[in-house]
């Protein structure tokens, strides 16, 4: 009776003192996951301009494609006049330049400067080459910060969990099971805290 007496009343104290810090925990776990939940939409959308990008170059250079494909049918059927036609080889010449140009500048909005040697940077940001952010690196982006979210969400479930049980440890009377209810309490608390911190780890390594 006296050891029951002194387990329920170290029990009565602990409890109430683990909920409140598992909560404060899961408060930072929120937080943490708004913020990183906010950083995931914005390199969404940096994503869909960057494909959009791509799609539209695409565009540029099929409709270029389509020009010297006209003009090389029109070379070879001899239907221009032959005073005209170094200065329509030379136009042709331009425009497959610009095509290889185009095709460039896909690649390197598709994969990202980092990626490619200096000497196919040739897109400026800001007056400057070389910071490209390629639509596939923000896939790799938006991949971390899934797995981000994904440890948070399950944090967060597992410390709602520890609320719960804490605080149905506390009404309880029965020594075995207001025992057995701090033990979980305290495994899903850490728990939680553990998959927290992953997912923290996982997000500030993110480097854009």
């Amino acid at each position: 009776m006296k050891s029951w007496t002194r387990l329920k009343f170290h029990l009565e104290v602990a409890m109430p003192l683990t909920i409140a810090i598992f909560a404060a925990v899961l408060a930072i776990n929120d937080l943490f996951a708004g913020k990183y939940g906010s950083d995931e939409i914005k390199i969404s959308n940096m994503r869909n301009n960057s494909y959009q990008w791509y799609q539209s170059k695409g565009i540029k250079s099929t409709i270029v494609e389509g020009q010297v494909d006209l003009l090389q049918v029109l070379l070879g059927s001899g239907s221009i006049a032959a005073d005209k036609r170094e200065d329509m080889e030379k136009l042709v010449a331009q425009l497959q330049a610009k095509v290889r140009k185009y095709e460039k500048e896909k690649t390197e909005i598709l994969v990202g400067s980092k990626q490619l040697p200096e000497d196919q940077w040739i897109q400026p940001t800001d007056g400057r080459l070389g910071l490209i952010i390629g639509a596939k690196e923000y896939d790799g982006f938006l991949e971390a910060f899934d797995s981000a979210g994904n440890f948070f969400d399950i944090a967060s479930m597992l410390f709602q969990l520890c609320l719960v049980t804490g605080s149905v440890g506390l009404i309880i009377n029965r020594p075995a099971m207001k025992w057995t209810f701090f033990q979980v309490t305290i495994v899903t608390g850490l728990v939680g805290l553990f998959l927290s911190g992953g997912g923290i780890w996982v997000a500030t390594r993110i480097t854009i």
